[in-house]
């Protein structure tokens, strides 16, 4: 009985589980190694705002997937509880409000990633903290489901 409650709510509320284990990048870009360890390859970098999903931890090291499946190693004094989102689609429209029929103010790329500040039914308020703010559809960004009402602290 307990697998199905677990299996439904993972169905029926997978982006509220999985907000529990996303935390973002918060200095202007992070390394992202092939281990637990300074000493370790870096394989790629995040850019500030990237939201990363917790996987696994050893010691002050944390395990961390994107929205792409690629998995490597952060320092966790490098995230932060600040939500945010990632674009997952090749360009998006930002829009000055939440819906089609709002003008489109400006186009992003790919891995673009922004804080999320609101959410209103599919639309997310977001900004970079610098010129670009506005609505995006969540269909194309990935991280946080909606912009928690007290930034949490890593628990990790």
């Amino acid at each position: 009985m307990n697998f199905k409650i677990i299996f439904l709510s993972l169905v029926l509320f997978p982006a509220q589980v999985m907000a529990e284990n996303i935390l973002s990048v918060s200095p202007q870009r992070a390394n992202i190694r092939s281990g637990p360890g300074a000493e370790y390859e870096v394989v790629w970098e995040a850019a500030k705002y990237y939201p990363l999903e917790v996987v696994d931890r050893d010691g002050n090291w944390l395990k961390i997937s994107d929205y792409a499946n690629d998995e490597g190693w952060i320092h966790r004094s490098l995230l932060s509880g600040v939500p945010t989102v990632v674009v997952t689609s090749q360009k998006a429209n930002v829009r000055t409000g939440p819906g089609m029929e709002y003008e489109v103010s400006w186009v992003l790329d790919e891995e673009y990633s922004l804080k999320l500040l609101e959410a209103e039914g599919d639309w997310l308020k977001v900004s970079d903290g610098g010129e670009v703010s506005g609505w995006i559809h969540r269909t194309v960004a990935w991280g946080f489901s909606e912009p928690p009402s007290i930034e949490k602290s890593p628990a990790y």
